[in-house]
């Protein structure tokens, strides 16, 4: 991604050093509130969308790749969010070491990388040692939101969910989603337009 100007991430991004194990939520926003976790918010237009359609939910957003995450705490930032925080790194040891049981709304993951090879299916984010953790994650009642555009993903994350204590229910497209969308990000509008991948939604 090249970039032609000097990204600002203001106080919405945030990093592995500074952040308490558990994250206190209500601290890190300032106020108390609902929180959502975006896994893989790329380059962050879920959470501008969705954060400015909904002002009284606190969203954080974890990107692998540390480039996408700040420019999307930059593109937050100049839109003038005040309810989103940002992480590059490991969205993984972020569940596992900083969010503390039943703080959250909702989880989203959307589009994660599929990893096809048979080898590195212990690299996806939705595998049964992680089902687990997003259910210890979620408040009672929270939902559990997944779209993917890989068919033998979907295959998989199907039957991973049959171990979940979640129960299943309608996936009903985010506020900010445009009309036929399920979500709303680059990467579906992109494949939309080329009308070559089918969607899969989930929702526990």
């Amino acid at each position: 991604m090249r970039l032609k100007r000097t990204l600002d991430t203001g106080t919405i991004a945030t990093d592995f050093d500074t952040l308490a194990k558990p994250v206190d939520f209500a601290e890190l926003f300032g106020r108390t509130a609902p929180v959502e976790l975006e896994i893989g918010s790329g380059k962050g237009t879920f959470l501008v969308q969705e954060a400015a359609v909904r002002p009284d939910t606190d969203f954080f957003g974890v990107e692998h790749m540390k480039k996408y995450a700040a420019y999307a705490a930059d593109r937050c930032r100049r839109a003038g969010l005040t309810n989103v925080r940002t992480l590059g790194g490991d969205a993984v040891r972020f569940v596992l070491e900083h969010v503390p049981d039943a703080s959250l709304r909702a989880v989203h993951i959307y589009h994660p990388d599929p990893w096809p090879k048979s080898r590195h299916h212990k690299r996806r984010i939705v595998r049964e040692d992680m089902l687990r953790q997003y259910e210890r994650v979620l408040e009672p009642g929270g939902e559990l939101r997944i779209v993917t555009d890989h068919d033998g993903y979907a295959e998989w994350i199907a039957e991973v969910l049959k171990a979940s204590v979640l129960t299943p229910i309608e996936y009903v497209p985010p506020t900010s989603a445009g009309e036929g969308e399920l979500v709303g990000t680059n990467f579906e509008r992109k494949y939309r337009k080329r009308n070559d991948r089918r969607f899969h939604p989930f929702a526990l």
